[in-house]
C-alpha cells in the first residue's frame, strides 16, 4: 500500500462494540499505525490491574503543553472529560501521513464531528453491533462496568447511531470480527485509492495540515 497516499482514518461506535479490537486486527495487516493521545491526567491503573505506559497509552503531558497544542492550533481535536483534556496531536498524523501509513484514531462520535470538514481527507467508519441485546451482551461480557453503567450506555446508542449517519463516510455492522476488519480494510484501500487519483490531478492533499504531498 505504500504507492497509496496514506490517510487519517477516524473509527468510532458505542462502547462495547469491538472498536479496539478491530483496530489491532488492522494494524496487523500493516500499513496501519495508531494514534496515541495527549492528556493532561496523571498515568493511572488499566482494567487489568496494570500501569498506563506514557507513549504507549497516552502522552501525558502538562496543562501548559496541552495549551501550547491548543492555541498553535496543532491538534486534530479536543475534549475535556471530567476535569481533565485529551486530544489528538496533529505531528504524529502528519508524519504518518508522509511514511504513506493510514493513521488509525478511535474515538466518539463527538470528536468525529470535530474532524469532519477541516481538510484532513479523512475516512469516517462508524462500527455498530447487530442490535442492541448483542451490544448489552458483549458489555456484560467485559465485566467492567455496572448494570447502570452497562444502561448508560445503551441509552446513547441512538444518539450515536444518528450523528454517524450525518457526518460519517460508512457504517459497518460488526456481527462477525473477521468480516468486519476485512470490510473496513477494503473501504480504507478504496479512499486511498481515490486520493491517489486526486494527487494525480493536481489537488493538494490533507490542506487543514499544510502538507505538499
Amino acid at each position: 500500500m505504500n504507492d497509496l497516499p496514506g490517510i487519517l482514518v477516524v473509527l468510532s461506535g458505542p462502547s462495547g462494540v469491538g472498536k479496539t479490537t478491530v483496530a489491532e486486527r488492522l494494524i496487523e495487516k500493516g500499513g496501519y499505525v495508531r494514534s496515541i493521545s495527549v492528556t493532561t491526567r496523571e498515568c493511572r491503573p488499566k482494567e487489568d490491574g496494570r500501569m498506563e505506559v506514557d507513549g504507549v497509552d497516552y502522552h501525558f503531558i502538562s496543562m501548559e503543553e496541552f495549551e501550547r497544542l491548543r492555541d498553535g492550533d496543532e491538534l486534530v481535536e479536543y475534549a475535556r472529560v471530567h476535569g481533565e483534556w485529551y486530544g489528538t496531536p496533529k505531528q504524529p498524523l502528519r508524519e504518518a501521513l508522509r511514511a504513506h501509513e493510514a493513521y488509525l484514531l478511535v474515538i466518539d462520535v463527538h470528536g468525529g464531528g470535530q474532524i469532519r470538514g477541516h481538510g484532513l481527507n479523512s475516512l469516517m467508519v462508524f462500527l455498530a453491533p447487530p442490535d442492541l441485546n448483542e451490544l448489552r451482551r458483549r458489555l456484560e461480557g467485559r465485566k467492567t462496568e455496572s448494570e447502570e453503567q452497562q444502561t448508560m450506555r445503551l441509552q446513547r446508542v441512538d444518539m450515536e447511531m444518528k450523528k454517524a449517519s450525518e457526518i460519517y463516510n460508512h457504517i459497518v455492522v460488526n456481527k462477525d470480527l473477521g468480516t468486519c476488519v476485512e470490510e473496513v480494510h477494503a473501504l480504507v484501500l478504496e479512499a486511498r485509492r481515490k486520493l491517489k487519483e486526486k494527487q494525480d490531478a493536481g489537488e493538494t492533499l490533507y490542506p487543514g495540515l499544510g502538507l505538499n504531498s
